[in-house]
């Protein structure tokens, strides 16, 4: 009996150490040398090492993924923004032409009812023409002496928000049902379709409320025919909102 339990101990020894050398080949052993005579090991499973090499595969590819994705977007909106900024340059410019076009009607309109036969108001004789009703031109005096013209007038806001106004203001003068062209213009500037060509040379005003302009000039010559004086308005970008005619 001893000699068989003698016999046995040997062989489980060695099994034990087959079982500790198998489960230690599925173990990667790394080992760290920081100094001399001093190592660091530590063991990792190859299947650990697989699963986190596979993670950061993953993560590198969706990473690619979506980097591409917002360069993609972003150039989708700077495509959008340029496109919409075209846009808004068209509209100021298809504004603008609408503001010439409507200029141009109310020119025509103006010139078909200074050639109509019907005569001018009693009350100071005047035509006002202004769309839409931004300001308006009250309290106007006319004292003319020859070749010299004093006027003075009160501009109001008209606007239902009170909000500030401000624009160019031209007097025009011309000889009553003369043939013709001769016309004076105060500030002087060029005329162009009978309109004073640069707005900006107007009498610049500003207001809140109303303001009263005082305006006294010379004509080129002394005249004692029946006059037509038209006190005519800009805003500040230069479309025409009103155009007040008087004869004097």
């Amino acid at each position: 009996m001893e000699n068989q339990e003698r016999d046995m101990g040997p062989v489980m020894n060695g099994e034990k150490e087959i079982t500790r050398r198998s489960s230690n080949k599925e173990r990667l052993t790394i080992m760290i040398f920081k100094k001399v005579g001093k190592v660091r090991t530590f063991e990792i499973s190859p299947l650990l090492l697989l699963c986190a090499s596979l993670f950061f595969l993953f993560y590198i590819i969706v990473t690619i993924y979506f980097t591409s994705k917002y360069f993609d977007t972003r150039w989708m909106n700077k495509m959008q923004t340029d496109k919409i900024a075209e846009l808004s340059g068209e509209l100021n410019k298809t504004k603008k032409s609408l503001e010439r076009s409507e200029q141009h009607v109310a020119l025509l309109d103006d010139y078909i009812k200074e050639k109509s036969p019907e005569p001018m108001s009693s009350t100071g004789g005047y035509i006002e023409l202004s769309s839409p009703k931004l300001v308006s031109i009250e309290e106007l005096k006319i004292k003319r002496d020859r070749s010299t013209i004093d006027v003075t007038f009160r501009i109001k806001n008209r606007q239902l928000n009170e909000d500030p106004i401000g624009g160019y203001i031209f007097l025009l003068t011309s000889i009553k049902d003369s043939d013709q062209s001769e016309v004076w213009v105060y500030p002087s500037s060029p005329l162009k379709d009978g309109l004073p060509a640069n707005y900006r040379r107007g009498h610049r005003f500003l207001i809140q409320r109303f303001k009263t302009i005082n305006s006294k000039y010379k004509l080129s010559r002394s005249i004692d025919k029946p006059l037509i004086l038209e006190i005519v308005v800009y805003d500040r970008n230069g479309t025409l909102i009103l155009k007040k005619v008087v004869e004097v």
